[in-house]
């Protein structure tokens, strides 16, 4: 049920609309990649052992490792910031809630309360630099999950094993989230 569109007159501003499954994989994939991003040390980006996060933060120098060293030296930190701060504001503007919040034991009223609300469309309003945010957010969303499922430059999974076609999915979907995004802001 995704979809986003112009705001009203307001320039740059969005509205989307999301079943509240579809919250939940946003909050946890924007949570994961905050998670492999902080875990990230910005030195050795270039040699992790994590694939992905090659991917998220390449060598600017291929052939040169001494100077695409240096580069990262000077680059990686604020990547890395930038691309956390991206996530994170992709989580506050699906209104993400404090895990204190929650009850531990709701009472029968409660649950029905829940109930009825996780059925309705969750609606957010996006200004200008949170689609720039979310924007890029799910470029890192995609690129790390055609890492896990080892997409070369034709454009073909690799990746064949019992997880490859949920992740696939999942992959297939951010990019119509991109997309709908992209057109909500291109009219």
């Amino acid at each position: 049920m995704m979809q986003f569109m112009q705001a009203g007159e307001n320039a740059g501003r969005v509205t989307g609309r999301f079943e509240p499954v579809e919250v939940g994989l946003l909050r946890l994939a924007a949570s994961q990649l905050i998670e492999l991003l902080e875990a990230a040390e910005s030195h050795a980006v270039g040699t992790s052992g994590d694939p992905a996060l090659r991917r998220l933060l390449p060598d600017a120098y291929i052939d040169d490792t001494d100077a695409a060293a240096e580069f990262r030296r000077f680059t990686a930190d604020d990547l890395l910031e930038r691309k956390v701060r991206n996530a994170r504001c992709v989580l506050a503007t699906l209104g993400e809630e404090p895990l204190d919040e929650v009850a531990d034991e709701p009472d029968d009223a409660a649950l029905h309360a829940a109930a009825d609300a996780e059925e309705q469309p969750v609606t957010i309003d996006l200004d200008a630099d949170d689609v720039q945010s979310w924007l890029r957010t799910l470029t890192d969303l995609r690129l790390t999950l055609a890492e896990r499922l080892e997409i070369g430059p034709d454009g073909v999974p690799q990746r064949s094993d019992d997880e490859a076609p949920f992740l696939h999915d999942v992959y297939d979907w951010f990019g119509m989230v991109q997309e709908s995004l992209v057109y909500a802001i291109d009219v």
